[in-house]
């Protein structure tokens, strides 16, 4: 199914990103800092102007928001490696996905869990290479049920993302030296690693429906975490605003069966993307918000990849080339409220964010993709991180992709109705912190006229329905008492 057997999952990005450049590796939990108590599900970016708080400008800072005390089994030796620059973290969870009625394929669930331990190493203060940092990370998987095919549990894009149905069980998934120049201003990184570790970082509590369907399908990513050769460059333009580009490998065949494979003999061309974006958080403004404007290109060209039908099951015209293709994606969050400063963490908050992507050239299997949702965070006292966040999805087909689908559902399933071309998604989610380094997330998630992208061979067509599942995260770092970081 080429890449689109790998969706991209920006949780699974998550446990990949390494690159949390916080300074002296206490940042006061990156991820909280805006307004979202995802321990796990939202990495902090990469982008300079959201993780080196300290370099904001503490004049708009008026209720700056603070660490927790180092706490897990060992902290004095944590506080020992962090001064020698070293900060060890990661992250191990478990994904459980449950379809009893939505989509083409119903009556499954799966699982999967991930042990990903990862390491910054801060080489100024190491060896007193100024601006030097390496980031590394690896990703295990264990307990996998249903896998690989567990795209095939609804069947349809917008159905969202349960796991990454690796082949392979071990990826070296980041192996990365950045430098930091111009007193930090500007950030450029390169090694094995993965474009969803720097771009398309989560707003939501949940990063499998996060997703937008447009960059997944349309964007042909190598689905994180499998690390392709490439890297990217930031510029802190302002305090709050910052541009960044990068490149990455386009490479499928290599990566999804062997993570520590490091040829690039299979490369079929380049992901090329450009972002500006903005970023506050409680260290920097009263009411925090974020906004990024990307465009990316793909200059794959290799025969084989029939755009507006997955393959293998579009035998529609055969192979053609595909000549690259692009999109245009947008998403921004703001708080509109927010209570009294806590002892800790940020303040209690609602935010509302969003996200739009559309394609840019023709045929793409998908035309258009929308996100709304709101993130209500810490109402309850003395529960800075406890959350309940809530969201829909709309979801455009092209005319090409919905007249393909009519046709194979009438050629398995009989004369019927054909395929909508629009879908729509909603979802409640909470997130629940246990300790300071266990959290549990459940969801449930209910589709309207889904797609069958993914499973278009199933006799029968895709139903209305309810999906739900439960995402459970520990933090080594804070388990551990290394780090600060939440993945």
């Amino acid at each position: 199914m080429h890449s689109k057997v790998c969706r991209a999952a920006p949780a699974i990005v998550v446990i990949a990103a390494v690159s949390a450049h916080a300074a002296d590796g206490q940042d006061p939990l990156p991820p909280l800092s805006t307004t979202n108590p995802v321990v796990i599900a939202q990495a902090p970016s990469p982008n300079p102007s959201n993780n080196t708080t300290g370099d904001l400008g503490a004049r708009n800072a008026p209720e700056p928001v603070s660490a927790p005390p180092r706490i897990g089994l060992f902290p004095q030796f944590g506080d020992t490696l962090v001064q020698y620059g070293i900060d060890f973290h990661g992250v191990i969870l478990d994904h459980f996905f449950a379809n009893p009625s939505a989509g083409v394929s119903t009556g499954h669930t799966s699982n999967m869990a991930q042990i990903d331990p990862a390491v910054d190493i801060d080489l100024e203060r190491l060896i007193g290479l100024p601006g030097g940092n390496l980031h590394i990370r690896d990703t295990n998987y264990i307990l996998r049920s249903d896998l690989p095919q567990i795209v095939n549990q609804t069947g349809g894009a917008i159905t969202g993302y349960q796991t990454t149905p690796s082949v392979a069980k071990n990826l070296l998934s980041v192996l990365t030296y950045e430098q930091k120049l111009l007193g930090g201003r500007l950030s450029v990184e390169a090694g094995r690693t993965n474009v969803a570790n720097y771009f398309f970082l989560p707003n939501s509590l949940d990063p499998f429906f996060y997703p937008s369907t447009t960059v997944v399908v349309d964007g042909d990513f190598n689905s994180p975490p499998f690390p392709v050769w490439g890297g990217r460059a930031t510029y802190k333009l302002a305090p709050a605003w910052y541009f960044q580009v990068g490149a990455f490998e386009d490479s499928f065949m290599r990566t999804a069966t062997n993570g520590q494979n490091f040829a690039v003999s299979k490369a079929t061309g380049a992901q090329l993307l450009a972002e500006v974006g903005y970023r506050t958080d409680f260290t920097t403004a009263a009411y925090p918000s974020n906004f990024e404007l990307t465009f990316d290109w793909n200059t794959r060209s290799v025969p084989g990849n029939v755009k507006g039908a997955p393959i293998p099951y579009s035998p529609r015209t055969g192979a053609r080339p595909y000549v690259g293709g692009g999109f245009i994606y947008a998403q921004g969050q703001q708080v509109v409220w927010r209570g009294a400063r806590q002892p800790y963490g940020p303040p209690p908050n609602i935010a509302v964010f969003g996200s739009f992507a559309a394609s840019v050239d023709k045929p793409q299997p998908i035309d258009l993709d929308a996100l709304i949702g709101m993130n209500f965070t810490g109402l309850i006292p003395g529960r800075p991180f406890d959350a309940l966040g809530v969201q829909t999805r709309y979801q455009r087909l092209s005319a090409v992709e919905a007249a393909f689908e009519s046709k194979v559902a009438r050629l398995f399933a009989g004369p019927g109705p054909d395929q909508s071309r629009d879908a729509f998604a909603f979802e409640l989610v909470a997130n629940v912190q246990l300790t300071p380094a266990v959290a549990i997330r459940p969801f449930v998630e209910y589709f309207v006229m889904p797609d069958a992208y993914y499973r278009g061979t199933v006799p029968g067509r895709p139903r209305s329905g309810f999906a739900a599942g439960l995402y459970a995260s520990v933090a080594i770092g804070r388990l551990l008492g290394t780090s600060q970081k939440p993945f």
